[in-house]
């Protein structure tokens, strides 16, 4: 291992604590967390009841419209970043050849080689309300008006019994229909010998009619009443209809102080969705409320799937504070959420405790040398204490004169920060916090002489220095070496550091083992300044990252596959997508997994 590599472990291995930091085992999710469930059961391919477009076109709008778009010509959002082609269920000569069974299917157990997931957060009515809806797109009312006096005119004696039918139309495309219509049958005689293609499909979409609810009319206009559908981005639903698949959401905020909760606060409900196409979590809903006097807030008519990740947040004093992820449990209605916990807060730093300060070099480059410092602390103070910082400066850290290229970035041990105004907030907690500040200086191998002042006092300071560089100091002492990954680090430290104290130090000679390639992308992890949204996609992502690959996606060499659901195997195909994306997998290697995962897939359906 290469010494620029073993730094990384010096920076987050020893400088911050014992612990180590893994996706897969580290990051917990949620204690209502509900694992994937598994592919419905297919019974009987008709619904139990007339479908209801309206209630579907709500449907749509929630949990199809990203993908297949609008008007369902495959243009949705989400569907134009797919790999694949997203199917155009609004056009004519898609939607003819389709019979609703087929399509409920699908919706049903999904489509894995066009990367559509199965919708079973659905109910079975429910799918079949948005197969209804779908299969009207491509449909106009003055169609079904033309097809139905054309019927009428020209089979006036038929009997419609058939055509409201559940069983039988849900068998039938139209395609099918305009063939009975031409040719007849037992069940009605043949008709359509003098239409014209476009009279035909009239007939035949005035004859789905016949097997679907009838629509709510407003009695005093005579016109249909849409169903509400989802809300639109920073709006709530207010006393709407309630619709298929809403529900409540409550939560309450609390002061630290244990004082009344401030008149005015706005709550905003914040709801993601794990992206179709693997591409990270995608925030899809996003609703404001007052908080009551008693510090509860409450969401009705929300669109709760299974599965969808909610959080609630709140400004308070400058500083955004957020409440714990839930899950959406279809079976646990109305959806509660955590606590949120508000504080007072200040600017005073001297609130909070520096425990220990370490220094690390990367001498990659050939006339640079980069620094990194890292800084763990203690907010131990009754108080939120906000940190103001435009992502070059950080006012408890002083840097040469000559540093160059500087960035902050939150350690990744650390307890979490939350965005403030102009920067961010470290809130009361026993647990430590970390932040890494990252430099570079000019180096000659020769002689190198660095002067470091601390703007804070702290317990010690620890500088690490790899085999075949030699440092020279007053300030430090000789505290013997570390063998980290193979590699010999001289550790140099000094107690007590006071405010304004000044360690310097002079640097000589290059590593006995050097690297290519950068250890520190200040791109890769939290950048001060992104932003509450940017903080919580970032955690949230971790977290999604985490959850799916808790999920039981090996196969063993034996008899036995390791998954228990189906579903369990399409988060698989996905999580090897993403991994293959990455650069993770060879080609070769991700083909033939690929492969093996969707011939079990379908051996299990």
């Amino acid at each position: 291992m290469t010494f620029r590599s073993v730094t990384f472990f010096v920076l987050l291995g020893l400088a911050l604590s014992a612990c180590n930091f893994t996706l897969a085992a580290d990051i917990t999710p949620p204690p209502d967390y509900v694992p994937p469930t598994p592919l419905p059961t297919l019974g009987a391919l008709f619904p139990s009841q007339a479908p209801d477009v309206q209630q579907g076109a709500a449907l749509y709008a929630e949990h199809c419209r990203a993908c297949h778009g609008e008007t369902g010509m495959g243009d949705g959002p989400q569907g134009r970043q797919l790999p694949v082609s997203v199917a155009a269920l609004g056009l004519p000569q898609t939607a003819r050849q389709a019979a609703p069974a087929r399509w409920f299917t699908v919706v049903s157990q999904g489509n894995l080689d066009r990367f559509m997931p199965p919708f079973t957060s659905l109910s079975d009515q429910q799918r079949w309300n948005v197969v209804a809806y779908a299969l009207s797109l491509h449909v106009t009312a003055e169609q079904i008006e033309q097809g139905k006096a054309l019927f009428e005119s020209n089979c006036a004696e038929c009997s419609t019994a058939f055509f409201s039918n559940q069983e039988n139309m849900a068998a039938l495309s139209e395609d099918d229909l305009v063939l009975l219509i031409k040719n007849g049958g037992t069940v009605v005689p043949a008709f359509g010998a003098s239409l014209s293609e476009e009279g035909l499909f009239a007939v035949a979409a005035y004859l789905r009619t016949l097997s679907l609810a009838a629509p709510v009319v407003d009695t005093a206009t005579g016109t249909p009443v849409a169903a509400a559908a989802a809300p639109a981005e920073g709006t709530a639903q207010g006393d709407a209809v309630p619709v298929a698949g809403e529900g409540l959401v409550r939560g309450s905020l609390q002061r630290a102080s244990g004082a009344s909760v401030p008149a005015g606060l706005i709550v905003k409900l914040r709801g993601f969705d794990h992206a179709q196409d693997t591409s990270g979590p995608q925030e899809i809903l996003t609703l404001e409320r007052s908080v009551l006097i008693d510090g509860t807030f409450t969401f009705e008519h929300v669109p709760l799937p299974e599965g969808r990740i909610l959080l609630a947040e709140v400004t308070y004093d400058g500083i955004t504070y957020q409440s714990e992820f839930a899950v959406v449990d279809a079976q646990a209605q109305p959806v509660a959420l955590a606590p949120i916990t508000i504080y007072e807060s200040s600017d005073d730093l001297g609130g909070l405790t520096f425990q220990q300060i370490h220094v690390a070099f990367d001498f990659g480059a050939a006339d640079s040398v980069q620094i990194f410092e890292i800084y763990t602390f203690l907010n131990e103070t009754d108080h939120a204490i906000t940190i103001e910082t435009d992502g070059t400066r950080m006012p408890f850290i002083a840097l040469p004169e000559a540093a160059q290229d500087v960035g902050f970035e939150a350690g990744q041990t650390t307890n979490q920060f939350v965005a403030a105004e102009g920067g961010f907030a470290v809130l009361p907690s026993s647990e430590t916090y970390s932040l890494i500040a990252f430099f570079t200086l000019p180096y000659n191998a020769q002689r190198t002489e660095i002067a470091q002042t601390f703007a804070v006092p702290a317990d010690s300071a620890l500088v690490f220095v790899p085999e075949g560089v030699k440092l020279q100091s007053n300030d430090l002492a000789q505290s013997g070496v570390q063998q980290i990954s193979n590699t010999n680090f001289q550790t140099y430290s000094t107690d007590h550091v006071r405010a304004g104290d000044t360690l310097t130090f002079a640097l000589s000679g290059r590593p006995r083992e050097e690297g290519s390639i950068s250890i520190f992308n200040p791109n890769q992890a939290l950048v001060f300044g992104a932003g509450a949204l940017g903080l919580t996609l970032i955690v949230l992502a971790l977290w999604m990252y985490a959850r799916d690959r808790n999920q039981p996606h090996e196969i063993d060499d034996g008899a036995e596959d390791g998954f228990e659901h189906p579903e369990d195997i399409m988060d698989a195909i996905l999580a090897i997508d993403d991994l293959h994306r990455a650069g993770k997998i060879p080609p070769e290697a991700y083909q033939a997994r690929r492969a093996e995962l969707k011939e079990l897939l379908r051996s299990r359906k």
